[in-house]
């Protein structure tokens, strides 16, 4: 009772219509000749097999992925996709901790990542702490044009916050990253030329497996800035890898209990999947939702912090044994109310 349904007219074809309409079928070139002719064709098409037989092979190979995936190779002769790697944000919202006013007492470094949109600036500043444990310490949406110097201005108020330790020592941003490969690349260019000896630089992302983290700067820029590669498929396997570790400890990720949903719903909005084609398999990553500025913040933040290169464990050491200085919350920090800025969005800022 197999029929194949042409996907024009809607029609179904038992064999005998499919076997007359390949009668009249003729091969079409679908790429410019380059001197090398390659073939396509989908067992479909075959004289040998009946619709019926290719049912019976697909009902049989569905039972599982991997034999699925030959049929779609061979038989289909289809790149196949499948489902792909992804994390639930409920999974990862539902580790949000309550920590207090003060700053986590085991973080002893800041990075920050930024990323660059049409109408706002997405800014997260995390904490890094003894075998790269890390904290979500602020997430700001710095509104405005950003072709404008206002919401810039508004940015290097952001960065220069220093971030006041149980221990009584102010901990700065030590690095921050900001995407350049944008509408606003002269922007973010113009920003980081004079802010580089504050590690304030720009990066551009390079998909791709096996890329190196950090790769090393070129000035071969319109810029002649110091501008950075950044492997983003490595640094988001390595994010979704400690997004899944469930145990306070190395590599394991802490939010606050601020963070809204929207945050981990942007912070999982991809998933990586596995390609094959030609008997090869790719992993690429792809967008579930449209908005995921969260994730791309954190990649950029944890390529700041390989940027720095720094022994974060001996860090911890040292500030452990810094005498404990105690101070009253409201003298960390105390939050401005949201005030107005000259390009027309609201900016949220701390007083230190």
């Amino acid at each position: 009772k197999a029929v194949y349904v042409c996907d024009h007219c809607g029609s179904a074809w038992d064999d005998v219509a499919r076997q007359r309409a390949l009668k009249d079928g003729e091969w079409m070139a679908t790429a410019p000749f380059t001197g090398t002719a390659g073939f396509h064709l989908s067992g479909l098409y075959s004289p040998w097999t009946s619709l019926g037989q290719a049912v019976a092979e697909f009902l049989e190979a569905k039972k599982l992925p991997e034999t699925l995936r030959v049929f779609v190779n061979t038989y289909l002769g289809e790149v196949w996709e499948d489902d792909g790697e992804q994390i639930d944000d409920t999974f990862v919202s539902d580790r949000r901790e309550d920590w207090g006013d003060n700053l986590p007492e085991h973080v002893v470094l800041l990075t920050a990542g930024v990323d660059v949109n049409d109408g706002f600036l997405t800014c997260e500043v995390v904490g890094w702490g003894r075998d790269e444990e890390s904290w979500s310490v602020e997430y700001q949406t710095l509104y405005g044009d950003p072709s404008a110097p206002q919401i810039w201005n508004d940015l290097d108020d952001l960065l220069k916050t220093t971030y006041l330790h149980p221990s009584g020592i102010d901990l700065p941003i030590r690095c921050a990253c900001i995407d350049s490969g944008g509408h606003y690349t002269q922007a973010v260019y113009n920003f980081v030329r004079s802010r580089e000896g504050r590690r304030v630089f720009a990066i551009k992302g390079m998909g791709g497996e096996g890329r190196a983290l950090m790769g090393r700067p070129s000035k071969n820029n319109i810029g002649r800035i110091r501008l950075f590669p950044i492997g983003v498929d490595t640094a988001k396997e390595l994010v979704y890898s400690r997004l899944k570790i469930v145990d306070a400890g190395p590599g394991y990720m802490h939010f606050p209990m601020e963070r809204d949903d929207e945050y981990f719903r942007q912070l999982t909005a991809e998933k990586i999947i596995t390609k094959y084609s030609q008997g090869r398999a790719k992993r690429a990553w792809i967008k579930t939702r449209t908005r995921n500025e969260a994730l791309d913040v954190r990649v950029y933040a944890l390529g700041a912090f390989a940027l720095l290169n720094t022994n974060v464990n001996r860090l911890a050491n040292k500030l452990e044994n810094t005498r404990p200085v105690p101070v009253e919350p409201k003298e960390q920090f105390q939050r401005r109310p949201p005030r107005r800025s000259q390009s027309g969005g609201f900016v949220n800022a701390w007083r230190s």
